[in-house]
């Protein structure tokens, strides 16, 4: 029955998102400005780690999707994650650096993740970190067009918020490969990339539990939903888990639920949030609970 129930949701899934994501494709003027302002950003990060660059909408038109223009980059520096991983291991779920490129109606536009976000999401309190995260992501964002920048409203944000736990029937480095196996077994499934938050602290000197963040996302059913939120592209479409191993060995898996991050970004959740949240709960569980 399980079996059936989840073949009849992926089929749903595909007729009910393709009736969904129907609309004209963006003019060429709103993606030169969005790529203008992404160009920005990336010379503005020039002095950090690249992890990943991701063109939502054009990924999207590969799978015959059509989005408002986005492109994230997802950038890194290994010391302020190791500072505020010391704090709040489960922050790792929000970084390292991320910074959307966006069509918000006919106009580009730039929203990234703040420190009053993690100071919010996992309850922290103001702090040399937190203030040298902000003070990074601030100054590669400087360069931008006096307006360019959405504030990210964390106002209605609280502690935990979105955040679903799983737990590992399996040890630290065979979840993670069991996880791996579970979301690149999925055609339409692009992998990112990981970062190990334990390798990066113990370079530094500084001890962190096993963390490791992983990073993947299915460019088709992700445009479908975020065609009329493309500020979700700041979360969605790079879908995220962190992998936690606790003091007595045991493993959590962490990841984010989608209808929440669309009420967060001014949208609504729907059904199609609602159906690719099961499917990203689905292919974790399976992956470390069997």
């Amino acid at each position: 029955m399980m079996k059936f129930t989840s073949v009849f949701l992926m089929i749903f899934l595909g007729v009910f998102l393709g009736a969904c994501s129907k609309q004209e494709p963006a003019s060429q003027e709103l993606y030169q400005a969005v790529d203008a302002l992404y160009d920005s950003v990336l010379a503005g990060a020039e002095a950090y780690e690249l992890i990943a660059e991701i063109d939502h909408s054009r990924l999207a038109a590969e799978e015959g999707e059509v989005m408002p223009p986005a492109r994230v980059i997802i950038f890194s520096d290994p010391a302020v994650n190791t500072a505020i991983l010391q704090r709040e291991p489960l922050a790792g779920l929000d970084l390292p650096f991320r910074v959307l490129a966006y069509a918000e109606g006919e106009s580009a536009a730039v929203i990234f993740t703040s420190a009053d976000y993690l100071k919010r999401r996992y309850g922290l309190t103001d702090g040399p970190d937190l203030q040298q995260y902000g003070e990074a992501i601030s100054a590669v964002v400087d360069s931008l067009p006096d307006g360019a920048i959405v504030p990210f409203d964390t106002s209605s944000l609280t502690q935990g918020a979105g955040i679903v736990t799983l737990s590992s029937n399996y040890g630290f480095e065979q979840s993670i490969d069991r996880l791996k196996t579970n979301i690149l077994s999925e055609d339409d499934t692009t992998w990112f990339g990981e970062i190990d938050y334990q390798a990066e602290a113990a370079a530094r000197g500084v001890e962190l539990p096993g963390l490791t963040l992983l990073l993947f996302g299915a460019p088709g059913p992700g445009a479908k939903a975020m065609v009329d939120i493309p500020r979700m592209g700041l979360d969605a479409f790079c879908q995220k888990a962190l992998v936690h191993e606790l003091p007595d060995g045991s493993v959590r898996v962490y990841f984010n639920e989608m209808p929440i991050f669309a009420e967060l970004h001014q949208g609504s959740k729907n059904i199609p949030h609602r159906i690719i949240n099961y499917r990203m709960g689905k292919t974790l569980s399976g992956a470390i609970e069997e």
